[in-house]
């Protein structure tokens, strides 16, 4: 007997229905296992890939430093030969010592001869003398011919007696030839520190990861976390070094653990840390991402089973699911976008960091160089005779000797590091004298409001860079209006509490702000101005120091700066300032213009130069202005000058010098001498204020032509 068709009809429906409300659940739950599952493996691997990146640009870092430091180190003594560093073993070791206080990440230094023989050493004195370093991997690389940097394998110092490895370049003298190697020591555990940072979770549970730094060779440098029975010289597995000949920059691959073969397999992700045969790997067993995947999923199953009871019970719990993915994906987006912007903001404020501390050292040697080419030009222009051609080149030098120190300042400016001359001043007198200036600075097509406050406090700045800063700031806005428009420059008393930029509210703050209506800048611009040599314009047209100017003026001062700005609409640069409770001068100082004095009459200068090029210019020029002239290299040949010249009038000497004595402690020791010497001081950078110097010695900046010369010298000898 045959079911009505009607009846038929619907027990194969139920039959449908049914098998639907066992398959359709069960085939969910099996793309959805897949799915989660892919994710899982995904996530690992970007986090992994993520921490190796990290890593691997933060030993970039330690270790551009230790080729920066090797390269110092071989400057110091590059002059030397082996017994002339062994005989100056102790001012090295101290020297060494000191360079090595200022960086954490550096165990020592160690200076050793072409035989192997350690010389000096930052971290031991004195050195070893029994102490034969053939069997050190970077000792017999470098002196087999290696140009470096060499990173050796993690080894026990025979010197220092503890972990290290490094990095080591040849000790080359003046003339290229091969002297010996210079090694500059890592200590473990320094990494190690920064890797426990990155992992940042309880290495016995399941989501605990680990750290590598290793040679391209395989081996093993630091490991996080370490392991107690690690051989050794551990070496990685040739999973990894086929993963490296493969994909040379940066990878995944799997293995077992890169020192302890007895772990679990791990999900491997590595980086190379670019410029350095070297690479991070960062691991994860493959049990606690399972585990994770296999939780997660236990999740879905629970939810899952309900719903084969009812097709509504599946469309509810599916839609609760999706809910709940979709918000916990919002969260981890906010959470990685979060992290990304404070990993941006900490890689700036290293790189401004890093710039700042480069900047004294270069200020130092680029203004002994423009100091020769600016006197050159001088003396070259005087003996011109009618030569109108030797004269054209001499003025062409003159001028790319001025933009070159006015580049230097900008520099030393950014870093903080420059030579102020602070006074107390009211900011709304100085703009007001200064506004002819920055209409001329503007074009015709701009024009230039104030909006004065008017009972503005004063502040105590170097009025030259204020103005300078204006001036950039009005430069930055009339480029950004090339079809004209208005610029607004005001200021403001601020209240400590309205004041976001200042960390110590206790202070009364002044704030000048310069507004134009130009094309503004989006936000990645803005993120970016504030770095040194950042430009949107084109070449020739900027050196990207002006707002890195702008904001080393104001850090230095006290205070702080920023931009606020909009594509189309315009831009606003913010500089606070700490207000003074001094009152402001009565009018702005001026410079006094001097006039050189005649020939002195036979004045004895003793001239103290370490620079060779920056000494014969010196004596030159002297000679030339009418001075007889005594000359040496360093403060000890110049006090062995004082006790055997006869007569010695006026001791010019340059600030930073080596030997352990500079030209403040050598102008003590010639008083002590000769309690009657003159005194003048010269410097490209000192990295002192001006009220760090003794009231009595004047300064003059380098670089200096003929004329500031002759004027200083004629201002000591009348003091």
């Amino acid at each position: 007997m045959r079911l009505p068709a009607a009846n038929a009809s619907a027990i194969g429906l139920l039959r449908v229905l049914l098998a639907a409300s066992v398959l359709v659940p069960v085939a969910l739950f099996a793309g959805v296992t897949w799915l989660d599952y892919r994710a899982a493996i995904g996530d690992a691997s970007h986090d992994l890939e993520r921490t190796s990146e990290v890593a691997s640009e933060n030993a970039e870092k330690v270790f551009v430093s230790q080729a920066d430091l090797a390269e110092r180190v071989n400057d110091l003594t590059s002059s030397l030969d082996a017994d002339a560093v062994r005989a100056a073993e102790k001012p090295l070791h101290e020297t060494l010592n000191g360079l090595v206080a200022r960086l954490p990440h550096v165990a020592s230094i160690l200076v050793a001869s072409r035989g192997g023989i350690p010389l000096v050493s930052a971290g031991v004195f004195p050195v070893p003398r029994n102490v034969d370093l053939h069997n050190r991997d970077y000792f017999d690389a470098i002196i087999g011919g290696d140009k470096g940097p060499f990173i050796s394998s993690l080894q026990v110092g025979d010197v220092y007696q503890k972990p290290f490895f490094g990095l080591a370049r040849p000790w080359i003298g003046p003339d290229g030839a091969l002297k010996g190697v210079i090694d500059v020591a890592v200590s473990p555990a320094f990494f190690e520190d920064f890797y426990q940072a990155l992992v940042d979770e309880d290495v016995g549970s399941i989501s605990g990861k680990v750290v590598s730094l290793v040679r391209d060779d395989g081996h093993i440098l630091v490991r996080y976390p370490p392991l107690k029975d690690a051989p050794q010289n551990p070496v990685a597995p040739t999973a990894f070094l086929r993963a490296i000949r493969a994909s040379p920059d940066s990878g995944v691959y799997t293995s077992r653990s890169i020192i302890d073969p007895d772990s679990p397999l791990r999900m491997f992700a590595y980086r190379k840390v670019r410029g350095y045969p070297l690479y991070v790997a960062a691991g994860r067993s493959w049990s606690a991402i399972l585990a994770e995947w296999r939780w997660t999923m236990t999740g879905h199953l629970l939810v899952g089973v309900p719903a084969t009871l009812a097709l509504f019970g599946v469309t509810w719990t599916a839609l609760v699911r999706t809910r709940r993915e979709e918000q916990a994906l919002l969260r981890a987006t906010l959470e990685i976008q979060r992290r990304q912007a404070a990993e941006d903001t900490l890689l700036r404020a290293q790189r401004l960091e890093a710039v700042g501390q480069m900047t004294g050292g270069i200020a130092h040697d680029f203004n002994n160089l423009l100091t020769v080419i600016a006197g050159n030009a001088a003396l070259i222009d005087k003996r011109a005779a009618d030569a109108p051609a030797v004269r054209r080149f001499a003025a062409s030098i003159q001028l790319a000797a001025q933009r070159g120190a006015e580049i230097t300042q900008q520099l030393l400016a950014f870093a903080g590091r420059q030579t102020i001359r602070p006074e107390t001043i009211d900011l709304n007198d100085r703009l007001l004298a200064f506004k002819p200036l920055l209409d001329r600075a503007a074009s015709e097509a701009i024009q230039i409001d104030f909006d004065l406050e008017t009972e503005l406090q004063p502040v105590c700045v170097d009025p030259g860079q204020f103005e300078a800063a204006v001036l950039n700031l009005v430069g930055n806005s009339r480029d950004a209006m090339p079809d004209g428009g208005q610029i607004t420059i005001t200021t403001r008393n601020v209240e400590p509490s309205s004041d976001p930029g200042q960390s110590t509210p206790s202070r009364s703050m002044i704030r000048v702000t310069v507004a134009d209506t130009g094309s503004g800048m989006d936000w990645e611009t803005v993120a970016k101005a504030f770095e040194p040599f950042f430009t949107t314009k084109g070449i020739g047209k900027g050196t990207g120091l002006g707002l890195s100017q702008v904001y080393g003026f104001a850090r230095q001062a006290g205070g702080n700066a920023r931009i606020v700005s909009i594509p189309e609409e315009g831009t606003n640069v913010e500089i606070t300032l700490p207000a003074s409770a001094e009152p402001p001068l009565a009018q702005p100082a001026r410079l006094v213009t001097l006039t050189p004095r005649e020939r002195p009459n036979g004045t004895v200068v003793l001239v103290v130069e370490d620079e060779p090029n920056v000494l014969e210019l010196a004596v030159e020029t002297l000679e030339d202005l009418g001075y007889v002239t005594v000359a040496a290299t360093d403060a000890h040949a110049a006090l062995e000058q004082l006790k055997q010249t006869g007569r010695v009038d006026v001791l010019f000497t340059d600030m930073v010098m080596p030997g352990g004595m500079n030209g403040l402690q050598l102008s003590t020791e010639a008083r002590r001498l000769r309690p009657d010497i003159k005194v003048l001081l010269t410097s490209g950078y000192t990295g002192l204020s001006v009220d760090d110097l003794p009231g009595d010695i004047p300064l003059l900046p380098k670089p200096y032509n003929r004329q500031q010369l002759s004027i200083h010298l004629d201002a000591v000898l009348e003091s």
